[in-house]
């Protein structure tokens, strides 16, 4: 199941949504569950997570970074095209771009999570 927070809807995906539609986010899901994501280091603050990179879309190429919850529910965090020089092409651990903004979306993902502002699509 792909859980998508209000927050990563409003600012990851629809700055996007001319390249990657909802179908790439639960594609790339399946990606992760099935094993075929990129396993990423633990970041500092949030060694409790599993955190994996993905690809994602068909004619224009991205990367996404999600967590996973458990062995079944896939949340984005960063959605990013493969051509993005500030975090696209360089999303590691290493890169404090992308450090910062995953610890900006997380804190906003999990107070969605928490409020219940998120739409959830199995598959």
């Amino acid at each position: 199941m792909l859980i998508l927070s209000r927050y990563i809807a409003k600012h990851e995906l629809r700055s996007l949504r001319q390249y990657f539609s909802i179908e790439d986010l639960i594609d790339g899901a399946k990606k992760v569950i099935k094993g075929l994501g990129q396993q990423i280091s633990p970041y500092k603050n949030h060694k409790s997570f599993s955190f994996f990179k993905v690809r994602i879309g068909s004619s224009v190429k991205g990367r996404m970074i999600v967590f996973v919850v458990s062995n079944k529910k896939v949340v984005p965090l960063l959605i990013r095209l493969k051509k993005d020089k500030k975090m696209g092409m360089n999303m590691s651990a290493n890169n404090p771009d992308i450090v910062a903004q995953i610890d900006k979306n997380l804190t906003q993902v999990i107070s969605d999570i928490e409020s219940g502002d998120f739409e959830e699509f199995h598959f």
